[in-house]
């Protein structure tokens, strides 16, 4: 019997059209299968590209370089990029809060959003009443922030003072609940005082705080407070 089917296909012959029709649809499979890859190549390159994209403006745009807080006995802390712009503002106290509740600053110039804290009704009241601006700064290009505050009105209109505080000190005042000026602060007193804690200055105003420390190391010679006729303790940018 299978002798006889063996036989029975051998006599079938494929003729020059089924060859062609099947090579054609083999042409045929194999452009689509190659258009396919292309496509899946195609795709998976703009995804990698949109990957790199979205990597690099994360970077430039977002990603936190540099820190500046501005303390009075409100708080402030400023996250800005590598462009020097805001991207975060936070208040570290209740007073920051509320003063932050009336003013947007993400997205401004780092100088631009310190002046305009500075000058905003809510400090206005405290440096009215002879109440110590303390802005602290850590980032890789101090030198450059620090110049540009120590000539703006920051200093030469509120008499403030201007610090350089260490980038790997951020974590550590973070997890106190303090911003980088007042962090500088308390690690500058607990060296006197050893019952002082983050919680008493966290308390505590600027001035309070300075006034403290003079009683252990001299501060800061300052410029008078020309915008508001103020007696002013401390001045200038401290690099």
């Amino acid at each position: 019997m299978n002798n006889q089917i063996g036989r029975a296909f051998a006599q079938i012959h494929a003729t020059d059209q089924m060859r062609q029709s099947a090579a054609a649809c083999i042409a045929r499979y194999n452009q689509k299968k190659k258009r396919r890859s292309k496509a899946v190549l195609r795709l998976a390159v703009a995804c990698g590209l949109f990957l790199c994209m979205g990597i690099g403006n994360w970077y430039v745009f977002a990603a936190p370089v540099s820190y500046i807080s501005v303390d009075i006995n409100p708080s402030v802390e400023l996250t800005l990029n590598r462009l020097n712009r805001v991207t975060a503002a936070e208040g570290k106290n209740a007073d920051g809060q509320r003063l932050l509740a009336d003013l947007d600053l993400t997205g401004k110039n780092y100088l631009e959003a310190v002046e305009r804290l500075v000058e905003s009704d809510g400090l206005q009241t405290y440096l009215a009443h002879d109440a110590a601006l303390i802005v602290a700064v850590a980032s890789p290009r101090a030198d450059e922030l620090l110049l540009e505050l120590e000539n703006s009105a920051v200093t030469t209109q509120y008499g403030g003072t201007c610090r350089r505080t260490d980038l790997k000190d951020v974590p550590a005042a973070h997890a106190c609940g303090l911003s980088l000026g007042k962090y500088e602060m308390y690690s500058r007193l607990s060296q006197y005082d050893k019952t002082i804690t983050p919680e008493i200055c966290h308390k505590m105003t600027m001035r309070q705080m300075r006034d403290l420390l003079s009683q252990y190391e001299p501060l800061e010679a300052c410029p008078s407070n020309k915008k508001n006729n103020a007696r002013c303790h401390g001045g200038g940018c401290a690099r």
